[in-house]
C-alpha cells in the first residue's frame, strides 16, 4: 500500500505542474511558467544542500521531499513547457500557411 501512495505522490507532483505549464507556454504566459520552474528547482536545491549539511532540517526528510515531490514536479514543469511550446509554434506554422 505503501508503494501505491509514493507512486501517487510522485505522479501528482509531476502532473500538476506539467499541466500548468503547457497550459500557461500555449496561452503565450512564458514568465509565469519560468517562475514555477524556477521555484520548483530552487526548492530541489534547498532540499538536497539541506539533506547533506546541518540546516536544522532533518535529512532523511528533506531527501525525501527532493526526490518524491520537487525532483518530479521540476521535470514535469520542464516537459510540460517543451511541449507548450511545441504546440504554440505548431500553431503559428499552421496559420503563417508554412
Amino acid at each position: 500500500m505503501a508503494n501505491v501512495l509514493v507512486l501517487l505522490l510522485m505522479t501528482a507532483a509531476g502532473l500538476i505542474p506539467f499541466f500548468a505549464a503547457a497550459a500557461w507556454m500555449k496561452a503565450g504566459k512564458v514568465g509565469y511558467t519560468m517562475t514555477l520552474f524556477a521555484i520548483l528547482a530552487a526548492c530541489l536545491a534547498i532540499s538536497v544542500q539541506a539533506s547533506t549539511r546541518l540546516m536544522g532540517v532533518d535529512p532523511i526528510k528533506a531527501i525525501g521531499a527532493a526526490l518524491l515531490v520537487f525532483l518530479p514536479a521540476t521535470i514535469g514543469c520542464a516537459v510540460g513547457a517543451l511541449l507548450g511550446w511545441m504546440i504554440e509554434r505548431r500553431r503559428v506554422k499552421k496559420f503563417q500557411g508554412k
